[in-house]
């Protein structure tokens, strides 16, 4: 009887995603998240405290007096002496902390998601020629109780910043299950990295209430005018690299990131299942 009632009501909340106005919804939380009124602030903070169960002992600022705003409080830093050291390998590891919505191999560009719904990787990256083909993926969905900072998985150059506009679905479980091809619909940003061994994407996924997308380096990415934007960089001294670990950019409130690597050899770490947690340093990939 439950779970009936909890498939009717994840139902009606997909169909509110379809007439609601998710970009309007999510540019009020992103005004409401910047406001630095003291009071009001403090106020915001502690009811997504309540909500969400959130601990701040692994944060590197601990009191909610001491961040400026909501917003400040979704992006807050790790301190990462709580997450594992790194090592000389060149292992891949988590860029985040998540829980793991799928992985797998990447079949002739495509891989499946919930069991049934296909995704092209042309579609999903806007590349029709991609060396990504019979690689692997992994999808790790962000709660918003979660760290919201992506660091590299690996030492590698940004190639390439793709922004494409879209749609703002939630990426919660219940939704990506429920709405057909929903990450290639959504808004998302794609950073194309490669390196001596393999070449690789990561995807940041929009959501409602995710309207804003950044990068450590370039700053606010997504939300921008609604066409695509592509900055690719061709010339030596403007493709910059990134060591493994390094802090790339940041969601503010969660959403999902998809890694794309191609196809070397490589397997997956004992630690990998689905709807396991994962944390930003734990290895996923090993390469023999």
């Amino acid at each position: 009887m439950k779970e009936n009632l909890k498939k009717l009501v994840n139902q009606f909340k997909i169909t509110l995603f379809h007439i609601a106005p998710l970009h309007f919804i999510s540019n009020i939380t992103y005004k409401v998240s910047r406001i630095e009124d003291v009071g009001i602030k403090n106020l915001l903070i502690k009811i997504y405290i309540a909500i969400f169960d959130i601990k701040l002992d692994e944060y590197k600022i601990k009191n909610i007096k001491d961040y400026k705003s909501l917003n400040d409080f979704f992006t807050r830093d790790l301190d990462l002496s709580f997450r594992k050291n790194l090592n000389e390998s060149n292992n891949i590891i988590s860029p985040c902390d998540g829980t793991i919505a799928g992985y797998g191999e990447i079949n002739n560009n495509t891989f499946i998601h919930a069991k049934k719904y296909k995704y092209s990787i042309s579609e999903l990256i806007h590349e029709e020629n991609n060396d990504l083909k019979n690689g692997r993926f992994i999808n790790i969905y962000l709660e918003p109780k979660d760290c919201h900072r992506i660091y590299m998985p690996c030492g590698a150059s940004l190639t390439k910043v793709t922004h494409i506009p879209g749609s703002l679905f939630s990426v919660a479980p219940y939704a990506t299950e429920g709405i057909k091809k929903l990450y290639s619909r959504n808004e998302r940003v794609i950073l194309s990295f490669q390196n001596d061994q393999f070449k690789m994407s990561l995807i940041m996924i929009g959501a409602v209430n995710v309207g804003c997308i950044s990068l450590s380096e370039y700053g606010i990415i997504a939300p921008s005018k609604y066409r695509n934007s592509i900055t690719e960089f061709k010339n030596k001294e403007d493709v910059k690299y990134y060591k493994k670990g390094q802090e790339i950019g940041m969601f503010n409130l969660g959403s999902t990131v998809i890694l794309l690597i191609s196809d070397i050899n490589i397997s997956w770490s004992e630690n990998i299942a689905k709807k396991e947690k994962i944390l930003i340093r734990d290895e996923i990939l090993r390469i023999s």
